[in-house]
């Protein structure tokens, strides 16, 4: 299982993606691609941030053909699991110097508590956790 980090979903979402993560997508068994419940909170809060300066819905109904379309089934959402690793997550990081989001521990434990490999352009936002990590901008 691989998750898409915010920032990977959100680049399909520009009028020319980059060419790196294209190809990196490409390459992927498109079985083992998820998508996680934090990651959508954050596409939703950023078509809404849209929406109130706009008036435009473009981002919303491409994350409604994300959810009820290509990645239907494949939603790994935030459980019992993820949250107690969430917390150790951030001890751990704040215990080093190196605190890290809420947001972003929620993410990291929905993989680590899935046994999934998270793709990300923020790897320096994810190291130090035992997180299997890929960075489709450069891995392209």
């Amino acid at each position: 299982m691989i998750v898409l980090d915010t920032n990977v979903v959100s680049e399909f979402a520009r009028s020319l993606p980059n060419e790196q993560v294209k190809a990196w997508m490409l390459r992927q068994d498109s079985a083992r691609i998820w998508l996680c419940t934090v990651g959508l909170m954050e596409q939703i809060y950023g078509a809404e941030r849209v929406r109130l300066k706009t008036g435009s819905d473009r981002f919303f109904r491409a994350i409604e053909n994300l959810v009820k379309g290509q990645f239907r089934d494949r939603i790994v959402g935030w459980d019992l699991q993820a949250a107690m690793a969430t917390g150790r997550l951030r001890a751990k990081r704040e215990s080093v110097g190196r605190p890290i989001s809420v947001q972003d521990a929620m993410i990291a434990a929905i993989c680590l508590a899935n046994g999934a490999t998270l793709a990300t352009r923020n790897i320096r936002d994810f190291e130090g956790l035992d997180l299997k990590l890929v960075n489709p901008f450069e891995d392209g």
